[in-house]
C-alpha cells in the first residue's frame, strides 16, 4: 500500500517507441501522482498524452515498447510480467480512456457490467450493485434512468460518464482519466471537475490528461506541460496555467508550448470567415475546384429534416417530431444538453439511425432512411463526421488512402486528384502530410477526429453533420480548425449542422440554433436569440 511521502505513481525516464516511427512517443518523461492531489498533464494533440495515460497502468498501445520505471505504490510495472501487471493494478488503478465505447461491453446491461467490475475491485457480493448505485450519481448519471440500459442507447456524452463510473467503481486509489469532459454539456463538465477534486481531496491520485484547461485550472494542483513526448514545462497550476493571457512579466517563466496554449486559449474566434469571399485557383494536384470555390446551387432547396421521431423501448431519444431544413450555404448550431438527441437527429441524417417517423429530404425528394440504400450521391450529399471518430477508420491501413476513398468514390475522381485534395485539406487543419501515411492506431484523438472531418469535406455535400468536432483538440488545434473550416465549406451551396457543447466555437461558426431539450425542440431562430439560454454552470 501507499505509505507516508510515497506517491501512488512515479514515473521516471519513461521512453515509449513505436515500430518505424522515425522518433519516440514519449522521450524521459517523468512525474508524481501524490494521494490527495490531482496532476495534470496538458499539450497538443498528438503529444502524447494519452500514450502516457497508458503507460502509467504499465500499458501500451500494440506495437509500442515502453522503458524506464513506472512505480505504481512502489512497484515496477514494466518489471512485472503482464499477467502480474493486471493483478498489480486490480483495486488500486482504474483507467478512463479518451474513446470510451472501448470499455464498454456492447452486450450487457450497464447495471450488470458494473456490478460485475466491482467485483474486481474486491466488494463483497452483497455490496457490489450499491457501489454501482454510487458511482453513476458520481459520474453524473441518474441509477434508476441507465441500469438497464446498453451502453448502445445511451448519448456520447452519457457513454463518457458511464466509462467514468466503470473507472470509480472499483474503488482504486489512482485514477487515469484521459479527456473526462469531452462531449459534456458545460453544466456537467463543472460538475465533473468538482467530482474530480473531491475524489483527490478524499485522498486518491489523479492523473487528469486533458485539453480543458479551466477544468485544469478548477481541480489540478501541478500541472506536466508536453510537446512531442518530452515534459517541456511543469509547476504548480496556478503559476503555469494562471487566468488571463500570459502576461510580460511572467511569460519568460512559462515555455514557448505553454505560451502557444494560452495565447491560442484567449485569441477569441470571430464569424467572419462565413463570409470570406471565394479563393482563386483548383486545389493543388487536382484539377479539381477547391472546396470553396464550387458553384453555387442556387436551384436546390438543400438538406431538410421532416417530423422525424426516434421511439425505442429503454426511451424515446426524439419523442416528438422534430423538423428543420438546411438551405445551401446555412450555419446552425444543434445545441442541448448530454443526452438530449442531438445525435441520434444527426444519425437520422446521414441514414445510420432508421427513424420511427418522419425522414430526411434532399432537394424536396426524401431519401432512403439507411445509408446503405442510398445512392453515391445521396451519400454524398450528407457527410457526418462523427462524435468519436477512432472507431470510423480501419485500424491497419494508410489514413491517406481511406481519406482519399470519399472524393474517388462519390465524386468519380482519379486516385491522384482524390489523394492530392486530402493532402490539402489535411494541411488545411493543421496535418502534415507524413501523418497521412500512417495507421489510425498511430494517432492520437485528436489528430483522427481532424482526419474525419477532412474525410467529409472531401466530398463536398450538400449538408456536413459536425458531432462535437472540437471536443478532442487542444486550445492551438481548435483555433486553428475554427479558423479554416469556414474558407474549406462551399459558400452558397454547403450547409453546416455544428453540433457542440464548445459555445465560443458555435458563436464562431454559425448563425441559427435549434435547441433540443428531453428530445424535444424547444426553442429555434437567430444564434443570438437561442444561446444565451443554453447551459450555465451548476451553482457552488
Amino acid at each position: 500500500m501507499t505509505g507516508p511521502g510515497v506517491p501512488a505513481l512515479r514515473l521516471t525516464g519513461l521512453r515509449a517507441h513505436a515500430e518505424g516511427a522515425a522518433r519516440p512517443l514519449l522521450d524521459g518523461v517523468g512525474l508524481t501522482a501524490p494521494p490527495g492531489t490531482v496532476t495534470a498533464v496538458v499539450g497538443p494533440s498528438g503529444s502524447g498524452k494519452t500514450t502516457l495515460g497508458l503507460a502509467a497502468l504499465g500499458a501500451a498501445a500494440r506495437g509500442v515498447r515502453l522503458s524506464g520505471q513506472v512505480l505504481l505504490d512502489g512497484t515496477d510495472l514494466l518489471r512485472a510480467a503482464p499477467a502480474e501487471r493486471a493483478a498489480l493494478r486490480r483495486g488500486r488503478a482504474a483507467h478512463l480512456p479518451q474513446h470510451p465505447e472501448t470499455v464498454l461491453d456492447p452486450v450487457r446491461r450497464i447495471g450488470g457490467a458494473l456490478a460485475e467490475l466491482a467485483a474486481l475491485g474486491g466488494a463483497a457480493r452483497t455490496a457490489r450493485h450499491a457501489a454501482a448505485a454510487r458511482a453513476l450519481p458520481l459520474a453524473g448519471l441518474d441509477p434508476d434512468t441507465v441500469r438497464r440500459r446498453f451502453p448502445h442507447q445511451l448519448s456520447g456524452g452519457q457513454q463518457q460518464r458511464l466509462a467514468l463510473a466503470s473507472a470509480l467503481v472499483t474503488g482504486a486509489r489512482l485514477l487515469v482519466l484521459d479527456e473526462p469532459t469531452s462531449g459534456l454539456d458545460p453544466a456537467l463538465a463543472h460538475a465533473l471537475g468538482r467530482t474530480v477534486r473531491a475524489l483527490a481531496d478524499g485522498g486518491a491520485s489523479v492523473l487528469l490528461l486533458s485539453h480543458d484547461l479551466p477544468l485544469v485550472r478548477a481541480t489540478a494542483d501541478r500541472v506536466t506541460v508536453l510537446e512531442h513526448g518530452r515534459a517541456v514545462d511543469h509547476g504548480p497550476t496556478g503559476h503555469l496555467l494562471g487566468p488571463g493571457p500570459p502576461r510580460k512579466d511572467t511569460a519568460a517563466d512559462r515555455h514557448r508550448a505553454t505560451r502557444e496554449l494560452l495565447a491560442a486559449e484567449h485569441r477569441a474566434p470571430t464569424r467572419t470567415g462565413l463570409v470570406s469571399g471565394p479563393a482563386t485557383g483548383p486545389v493543388p494536384g487536382t484539377g479539381d475546384p477547391a472546396p470553396h470555390t464550387a458553384a453555387p446551387d442556387a436551384s436546390g432547396t438543400g438538406v431538410a429534416a421532416r417530423g422525424i421521431v426516434v421511439r425505442r423501448r429503454a426511451g424515446d431519444p426524439l419523442p416528438v417530431p422534430v423538423s428543420a431544413a438546411f438551405p445551401p450555404g446555412s450555419r446552425t448550431a444543434l445545441l442541448g444538453p448530454s443526452g438530449s438527441g442531438k445525435t441520434t437527429f444527426a444519425r437520422v441524417l446521414a441514414g445510420l439511425t432508421t427513424p420511427t417517423g418522419g425522414g430526411t429530404h434532399l432537394d424536396g425528394r426524401p431519401l432512403p432512411h439507411r445509408v446503405g440504400r442510398r445512392t453515391p450521391a445521396q451519400r454524398r450529399a450528407v457527410q457526418y463526421v462523427h462524435q468519436s471518430s477512432a472507431g470510423t477508420f480501419e485500424r491497419h491501413r494508410p489514413l491517406l488512402d481511406q481519406l482519399a476513398d470519399t472524393a474517388r468514390l462519390l465524386r468519380g475522381l482519379s486516385p491522384d486528384a482524390s489523394a492530392a485534395g486530402a493532402i490539402a485539406a489535411a494541411a488545411a487543419l493543421g496535418l502534415d502530410e507524413e501523418l497521412l501515411h500512417r495507421t489510425a492506431g498511430t494517432l492520437s484523438g485528436g489528430q483522427l477526429q481532424r482526419c474525419a472531418l477532412v474525410r467529409a469535406l472531401t466530398a463536398h455535400p450538400a449538408l456536413l453533420v459536425c458531432d462535437e468536432v472540437t471536443s478532442a483538440l487542444d486550445t492551438v488545434s481548435r483555433a486553428r480548425m475554427l479558423d479554416a473550416l469556414p474558407r474549406l465549406l462551399a459558400p452558397g451551396r454547403t450547409a453546416l449542422l455544428f453540433i457542440s457543447h464548445d459555445l465560443p466555437a458555435v458563436r464562431a461558426l454559425t448563425e441559427e440554433a435549434l435547441f433540443l431539450e428531453g428530445g424535444r425542440p424547444v426553442r429555434r431562430g437567430p444564434l443570438d436569440d437561442v444561446l444565451p439560454t443554453a447551459w450555465r454552470p451548476a451553482p457552488e
